[in-house]
């Protein structure tokens, strides 16, 4: 292994946590691991946990899916911050994968952390051997994924670990007390906080350098579009997750209608809002979660899915 290693934030890191030789290493040893990694690593992105999330709302647990919501929204918002904060830049280019197209800053990796974050906190809230085995699995695959694919050190793997098994302790804590305080409280408080706190960021966002390759825009999107949506839901739709007449084809309707539609919207807006523009870009994951939120499930119960 080589005996460089670089500067982090202006200190010296040894060889072993941030040298991208590892990444070669890694396809010396599992040269036939390329596309098996490729696919593993969006288990750990964006488009796997929304399908998630909203097969979830849609179609299983309500109340569960609304918590998993913010738990991956503290974890991705922090892990946002913190890339910012750090700034470290991600290994050269001549280290990706085909077809890897990496955005933001390096440390720490937002799919190691979001996933330790995820699978650790279901973990702990399950709390069944086959689960922790599955949750540790899939946390240590999509970590291992980033190094292969050339796009984070080793410790950036590290780091987000250690901080997403920290917010996933410190949430199932916290879960408890800010339940009670919120039920406590007018829910609409809530959603005008959370509202605020999505627009707030918006605005520092706007005097500072934006990352590499992304924005704050789909991030403060989604967390404006959440705190509107979920009231309106519950105030003028109110749908349930139980079939009709035991029917569970109207249920898998509702699923696979429903995630065509949000992709559509998502994927659709993108030329007229496009992602390089940071307001265009919230406004389109607005509207993005606006529909998956309220609008189809306003639509689908309606149409007795």
């Amino acid at each position: 292994m080589s005996k460089k290693c670089i500067v982090l934030n202006g200190r010296q890191e040894g060889d072993m946590f941030f040298d991208p030789t590892l990444t070669e290493a890694l396809r010396d040893l599992l040269p036939w691991a390329g596309i098996l990694f490729r696919i593993i690593t969006e288990l750990g992105g964006e488009l796997f946990y929304i399908g998630v999330v909203l097969i979830g709302y849609w179609a299983y647990r309500r109340r569960e899916a609304v918590m998993t919501i913010f738990v991956l929204f503290t974890s991705i918002l922090s892990n946002y911050w913190l890339k910012m904060a750090i700034a470290n830049p991600r290994p050269s280019a001549t280290y990706w994968y085909e077809g890897m197209a990496p955005e933001h800053y390096s440390t720490p990796s937002g799919h190691a952390q979001n996933s330790a974050t995820l699978f650790g906190w279901l973990a702990l809230k399950i709390k069944r051997g086959w689960v922790y085995a599955a949750a540790l699995t899939l946390t240590l695959l999509i970590g291992i994924s980033r190094v292969y694919l050339g796009v984070h050190y080793l410790g950036d793997i590290l780091i987000g670990w250690g901080v997403g098994l920290m917010t996933a302790i410190l949430l199932i804590f916290l879960e408890k007390p800010l339940t009670r305080f919120i039920s406590e409280h007018k829910e609409e408080y809530f959603f005008i906080v959370l509202f605020l706190l999505g627009f707030g960021l918006m605005i520092v966002s706007m005097f500072l350098s934006p990352p590499p390759g992304t924005n704050f825009g789909n991030l403060g999107g989604f967390t404006m579009g959440i705190a509107i949506a979920l009231p309106l839901e519950r105030r003028y739709v109110r749908f349930t997750v139980e079939p009709i007449d035991g029917q569970r084809w109207r249920l898998a309707l509702r699923v696979i209608i429903g995630l065509l539609l949000v992709f559509v919207v998502m994927f659709g807006l993108e030329p007229l809002l496009p992602s390089d523009i940071m307001w265009l870009r919230a406004i389109r994951y607005f509207i993005t979660s606006l529909v998956a939120l309220f609008v189809w499930p306003a639509i689908f119960k309606r149409a007795n899915l």
